[in-house]
């Protein structure tokens, strides 16, 4: 079983955002630029991840990887919005990690997106993203797919680590 605290505290000194992984402040799904940015990430870090995890940790400041904490968040809208806006959306998974030295209130957020083997796209436009579009992770950017593109998976080694080292061992 993992410990999702260790897997953030993993994930955070492992190194910076990358292929399957990414750190935002906060989540903020209220506006349509705001959906559609986080939309384009869930769908880059899907298609470079096809037979690993790839993970979002929120509340974490990007340039020194403070652990500030967000709001807890209700992640029943998150699924849904993949679903409406992707093409073979991948499976998401939200859930509020507390952190002993937050404020009381305060919690960080674990987005987890389970692997599908298929290739994520956009069924439909959001904001500026047209429908149809594909995006992948070139190091910590989402960028766009153009023209033909094969699911590659080159984190599963990285990821099966990180994923190790946060597991409790009951043993």
């Amino acid at each position: 079983m993992i410990n999702k605290r260790l897997l953030i505290k993993t994930l955070l000194s492992h190194s910076d955002e990358n292929s399957f992984y990414d750190k935002k402040q906060r989540l903020n799904i209220t506006t349509k630029i705001d959906k559609a940015k986080f939309i384009k990430h869930v769908c880059a870090l899907s298609n470079s991840n096809p037979d690993n995890n790839a993970y979002i940790v929120i509340g974490v400041e990007d340039e020194t990887n403070k652990i500030m904490g967000v709001d807890f968040f209700d992640d029943s809208k998150i699924q849904n919005l993949v679903n409406s806006y992707l093409v073979n959306p991948p499976k998401i998974q939200y859930e509020n990690v507390g952190f002993p030295k937050l404020q009381r209130h305060k919690v960080i957020g674990l987005v987890t997106i389970r692997p599908i083997g298929a290739i994520t796209s956009f069924k439909r436009n959001a904001w500026k993203y047209l429908k149809g579009t594909k995006f992948y992770r070139r190091g910590s950017n989402s960028m766009p797919i153009k023209g033909d593109f094969e699911l590659l998976n080159t984190n599963q080694h990285i990821v099966a680590s990180i994923e190790k080292i946060a597991s409790n061992n009951l043993e």
